[in-house]
């Protein structure tokens, strides 16, 4: 499953917590990846990487 960017701010609100860990989701594109990172509450400096998959899609780690 990919996510898009109307999925994204329920995610990112779902898994919120005061002990901050890693987490991965893939997303279809660049921009969808970007708008999430950039969603309250922002990542920070070294709290996303980025990578690119064989199927075109955009595997994304972050610390939340």
């Amino acid at each position: 499953m990919t996510v898009t960017t109307s999925d994204a701010k329920v995610f990112k609100n779902a898994i919120k917590s005061k002990v901050k860990t890693w987490h991965s989701m893939p997303f279809t594109s660049m921009d969808e990846a970007v708008n999430f990172v950039n969603l309250e509450p922002a990542q920070q400096a070294g709290e996303v990487c980025f990578s690119h998959t064989p199927d075109g899609r955009i595997e994304l780690m972050y610390f939340l």
